[in-house]
């Protein structure tokens, strides 16, 4: 009876241990420093992208034309142009015009040149809109979120994502990238202060985020499941010493 109840005891406190270093955000530990640079790359345009454009010109008509709903609408994603799968987007007088591989102020810049070409005093607004992360496993809010800054980090994606719930692995974050046709796993341990000098500390649209969870989750599941029949058997124990005990008393 004192051993089953001890088993019972241990059980339940091991399904309360939890591997400390693996629920937390960047550790301190011999070799970390406190300062890092901040190597943030320009982000540039890639298929499926979203561009807001729009164009500023003294001529009332043409900027109408030009900018249709989005002059009187402050609704960027209605308005804005889709990077296709070859990389090009389809704008007015222009037609195709390539912009993969450019950066913003890149493709702005080749937009106006082609532009001036059949209109004077003119300039264009060029930037990303509507970008999308995607957030799954074990966080509060798991789905994609839309961000409107040209990338983020990986901890503004787990903010929207509303952080890493209680079982969630931090030390390998699973991150999936697609890149001219090839999706690449990558790892990134967020339990490190390293992690800042990662090439996957800014997230790109469309990554994918995965949290795993640790292994203490899968252990409290499975003693979870046994505490039903752990409480049966002490029943039956308890049951057949009482008949031992009342059948002595009775002999």
């Amino acid at each position: 009876m004192q051993k089953t109840g001890l088993y019972l005891i241990i059980v339940l406190f091991l399904a309360g241990c939890t591997p400390v270093r693996k629920l937390r955000y960047t550790i301190d530990s011999e070799n970390t420093k406190n300062s890092y640079e901040n190597n943030r790359s320009e982000k540039t345009i890639q298929p499926y992208d979203y561009l807001y454009i729009r164009l500023y010109s003294l001529d009332q008509t043409t900027t109408e034309i030009f900018n249709g709903r989005e002059y009187i609408s402050n609704d960027e994603q209605l308005n804005s142009y889709e990077v296709n799968d070859e990389g090009f987007i389809t704008f007015p007088f222009i037609g195709k015009i390539k912009v993969k591989d450019m950066t913003i102020d890149e493709a702005q810049k080749k937009m106006e040149s082609e532009l001036n070409k059949y209109l004077t005093n003119i300039s264009l607004r060029v930037r990303f809109v509507g970008n999308k992360i995607t957030v799954l496993g074990e966080v509060n809010v798991p789905g994609n979120h839309i961000f409107y800054d040209e990338k983020i980090t990986v901890f503004q994606a787990l903010g929207l994502a509303g952080d890493i719930a209680s079982y969630g692995d931090k030390s390998k974050v699973t991150l999936l990238r697609e890149k001219d046709d090839v999706i690449k796993y990558y790892y990134i341990d967020l339990t490190s202060k390293d992690i800042v000098q990662s090439d996957y500390y800014y997230l790109l649209p469309n990554d994918i985020i995965i949290i795993d969870p640790i292994r203490a989750k899968y252990r409290t599941l499975q003693d979870r499941s046994l505490i039903p029949l752990i409480v049966s058997t002490l029943s039956i124990i308890t049951a057949t010493i009482v008949n031992i005990i009342t059948i002595q008393q009775g002999s």
